[in-house]
């Protein structure tokens, strides 16, 4: 028996200069090797194997494949069993160069951390999305039932973040109201509401005042338009655009250079 690929195959695999640190790349070479040495009856058949894989690794990159081969896998048994006190840090991989510089200040500090490296966003997680039909919902799971859904016409109440304008809806004059929140807005604009209902319980309150003022009495009637979650699809939407334009001149210059 000997290592086999269909030859519609592809031979894609994860390449050499992608965004991952280096360790994930080198152990990816060595399972292809390992699986070609355990899967070959024999001495020619090794060969045959080895040979299969020196090509995919190329294909994707890797200029010396062959050296992962002679590689001994470490038993790393004990070290694990060493670092159960450890805490796991979970970083972004940038460079190479960082990772192995918080590596070191860690092993020279002898702190019980071990770091973990994830790559970054990829453009299929940027671009794509597997269920394109989720929405935010409302924060009590029942729109019909929220008093805040209702009154705001950009966004729900479950956005979080977000500049807000509240125009009051018995006025007829152009008096706004802007804030911000880190919060959901159904708790920040509940509070709002509360105070144009009640004012004397909220005197500083910009709706509290508003309403203690000018509509005493009067039922509450607020209109919340989102600023931020529109300015925020709006870049998005520029960003994306960006990217694309940019992906489409690298195409045109490497299929079409200038003379």
């Amino acid at each position: 028996s000997r290592y086999y690929r269909n030859p519609q195959n592809k031979s894609i695999t994860l390449n050499y200069h992608s965004h991952h640190q280096k360790s994930t790349k080198e152990a990816v070479a060595k399972n292809y090797y390992r699986t070609a040495k355990e899967v070959s009856s024999g001495p020619a058949e090794l060969q045959h194997s080895l040979h299969i894989v020196d090509g995919v690794l190329k294909q994707n990159g890797y200029l010396n494949p062959r050296s992962y081969a002679t590689a001994t896998r470490e038993n790393n048994a004990s070290k694990r069993q060493k670092n159960n006190n450890c805490v796991t840090l979970t970083l972004p991989y940038t460079t190479e160069r960082n990772a192995n510089r918080i590596r070191n200040y860690i092993k020279a500090n002898k702190l019980q951390v071990r770091p973990v490296f994830t790559p970054g966003k990829t453009l299929k997680q940027t671009f794509c999305r597997s269920r394109p039909l989720d929405y935010n919902k409302c924060v009590l799971g029942n729109p019909q039932r929220c008093t805040i859904c209702p009154i705001i016409s950009s966004g729900t109440c479950t956005t979080r973040g977000a500049v807000y304008q509240i125009t009051c809806g018995l006025c007829c004059s152009d008096i706004k109201y802007q804030g911000e929140t880190d919060r959901p807005l159904h708790h920040r604009l509940k509070e709002h509401v509360k105070a144009a209902a009640n004012p004397a319980a909220y005197p500083d309150n910009a709706m509290g005042k508003h309403y203690a003022k000018l509509h005493p009495s009067c039922n509450v009637k607020l209109q919340v338009y989102c600023i931020l979650h529109s300015i925020k699809n709006f870049i998005y939407c520029i960003c994306k655009l960006c990217i694309v334009l940019i992906f489409l001149w690298c195409i045109y210059c490497i299929y079409f250079p200038q003379v």
